[in-house]
C-alpha cells in the first residue's frame, strides 16, 4: 500500500494536491468557530509571526546572510501602522503597503553592510539594530515619540470588524477577532504563494547560489549587490506586514514588544521549524506561540519540589522541549521529516521526458 507513487504532475497527482487543499481549507475555517475568541486571536499571532519566520528565512535560510534583526522590522511595521492610522486616519488595510515599503526601505538600507561583511561581522550588526531599535521609538527628536507612544506604548482605535461583505458572510461585529482571523489567513496564503513563486522563479534561484557558492554564482551572471538588497528588503517587508498584523490584532504597540529576545524567538521557530523549508515557519510560529504558551501551564509534583511553569522554571520547561526537538530532528521537524515521507508514504517521481512529435522511436 505505502508509499503512494504518483508522477509529478499527473492528474492523479493534481487530485492528491486538490484534496489536501481542501482538507487544509475546512481545517482553517473550522479553527475559527471552534476555539474560544481569545485563543483565535492566540492563532492570530501564530499566523503573524509565521509571516516574519518566512521573511527571515528568505535571508537565512535560502540566502544564507546571518541576519537577527528582524525584530525591529516588525516594530517598524507595527509603529508605521500606529502613525498612519491614529494620526492621519488611514483605513487598516491602506496601512499595508506603506507599512512594508517602509520596513522594505530598513532592510535595503541594512544589506548594505552584508555587501562586504558575512559570518560572525554581520550577525553582530543586525544583532546591534534589534537592541537598539526599541529605545530609538523612545526619542524625542523630530516627535518619533509621540508617533509611536514613546516607553508608555500606543494605543490603535481603529476596529477592524466586518464590513459590508463580511457582515453579508456572516460575520458579527460582537466577534471581531474570527473576523480578523480570516483576513490574516488570505494575507498569510497570499504571502505563501508569493514566496513559494519567487523561490522557483529566477530572483529565487539567484537567491540559493549566493548561499550555496556566492564566487559562483557572480561568475554566472548574478547581480550580487542588487541580489542581496533585493533579498533583504523583501525579508523585512514581509516583517513589517507582521508587524501591521500584530498592531492591528492587539490594538496597541509598545516599544516593548519588540526587544531583541523576539528576534531569537523567531531564530528558534525557524531552527524547530526546518531552515529553508516553507512550512517550516508555520511550525515554528506554532512553537513559539502555543508550545510556550504550554511550558507555562505545566505543574509537576516531583516529591522534592514541584515543577511549576508559572514561576521561573518557564523558560526552564520551554528550553528542555527546545532542546529535545533539536536533538531528536537536527534538521528542524519539517527538514527531518519530510524526506522520510516522501520515501516511505508518498513518493513523487519526476515527470518522465516526452520527445517531440515530429520524432519517432525506434523499433
Amino acid at each position: 500500500m505505502f508509499p503512494i507513487v504518483v508522477e509529478r504532475g499527473s492528474s492523479k497527482h493534481r487530485t492528491h494536491m486538490m484534496i489536501l487543499m481542501a482538507i487544509v481549507l475546512v481545517i482553517l475555517i473550522a479553527v475559527a468557530f471552534i476555539l474560544p475568541e481569545y485563543q483565535v486571536g492566540r492563532v492570530n499571532r501564530m499566523w503573524a509571526m509565521a509571516i516574519a519566520i518566512m521573511g527571515l528565512n528568505l535571508v537565512l535560510g535560502y540566502g544564507g546572510l546571518f541576519a537577527l534583526g528582524h525584530s525591529a522590522f516588525i516594530g517598524l511595521g507595527a509603529f508605521v501602522t500606529a502613525w498612519l492610522v491614529q494620526d492621519l486616519r488611514f483605513d487598516y488595510w491602506m496601512v499595508i503597503p506603506f507599512s512594508m515599503a517602509a520596513s522594505f526601505a530598513f532592510g535595503s538600507l541594512l544589506a548594505l553592510p552584508a555587501l562586504r561583511i558575512k559570518g560572525l561581522y554581520l550577525v553582530v550588526i543586525t544583532i546591534a539594530v534589534a537592541v537598539v531599535f526599541p529605545s530609538l521609538a523612545k526619542i524625542e527628536t523630530f516627535g518619533i515619540a509621540e508617533k509611536t507612544g514613546g516607553a508608555n506604548g500606543r494605543i490603535i482605535d481603529e476596529k477592524v470588524i466586518p464590513t459590508g461583505l463580511g457582515k453579508a458572510l456572516g460575520f458579527s461585529e460582537t466577534e471581531p477577532a474570527r473576523y480578523r482571523y480570516f483576513l490574516i489567513v488570505a494575507m498569510v496564503l497570499v504571502v505563501t504563494f508569493a514566496v513559494r513563486n519567487l523561490l522557483n522563479s529566477r530572483a529565487g534561484r539567484a537567491i540559493v547560489a549566493i548561499r550555496d557558492n556566492e564566487t559562483g554564482a557572480a561568475v554566472s551572471g548574478v547581480n550580487l549587490v542588487r541580489q542581496k538588497v533585493f533579498t533583504f528588503g523583501t525579508s523585512a517587508a514581509m516583517c513589517g506586514l507582521s508587524g501591521t498584523i500584530l498592531a492591528l490584532d492587539k490594538g496597541f504597540v509598545a516599544e516593548q514588544d519588540f526587544l531583541f529576545p523576539l528576534a531569537v524567538e523567531m531564530l528558534v521557530g525557524l531552527v524547530i521549524g526546518g531552515v529553508a523549508t516553507l512550512g517550516g515557519a508555520f511550525i515554528g510560529a506554532f512553537v513559539i506561540v502555543f508550545v510556550k504558551e504550554f511550558s507555562k501551564n505545566v505543574n509537576i509534583d516531583f516529591g522534592l519540589f514541584v515543577l511549576d511553569g508559572k514561576g521561573p522554571f518557564s523558560a526552564l520547561i520551554f528550553g528542555v522541549i527546545l532542546v529535545i526537538v533539536t536533538f531528536f530532528l537536527p534538521r528542524g521537524i519539517v527538514g527531518s521529516l519530510k524526506p522520510t515521507f516522501m520515501q516511505r508514504v508518498y513518493r513523487i517521481d519526476p515527470k518522465a521526458p516526452s520527445l517531440p512529435e515530429n520524432l519517432t522511436r525506434l523499433s
